[in-house]
């Protein structure tokens, strides 16, 4: 089960992964990811879509996030 929002400054996903938090500035985004993994807390940039680009998977959204600080492929866009 997925619910999640991008309607609200602050955008959610909920899962039976875990919780991912989004809070979007003029000038920055941050990413608040509580999984199996893990917590999570890291600035993006403004507009990122990492969450989107992943079809709202936590699973895949925290492995990406896990090589972009091992230095892999970006998933920005």
């Amino acid at each position: 089960m997925k619910i999640y929002s991008e309607r609200w400054p602050i955008k959610y996903l909920v899962s039976d992964h875990g919780i991912c938090l989004g809070i979007d500035t003029t000038k920055r985004s941050f990413l608040f990811l509580l999984s199996k993994g893990g917590v999570r807390l890291e600035p993006r940039p403004v507009g990122d879509k990492v969450v989107e680009n992943l079809d709202y998977e936590i699973p895949a959204i925290e492995a990406a996030l896990r090589s972009e600080s091992r230095g892999g492929a970006s998933n920005r866009r």
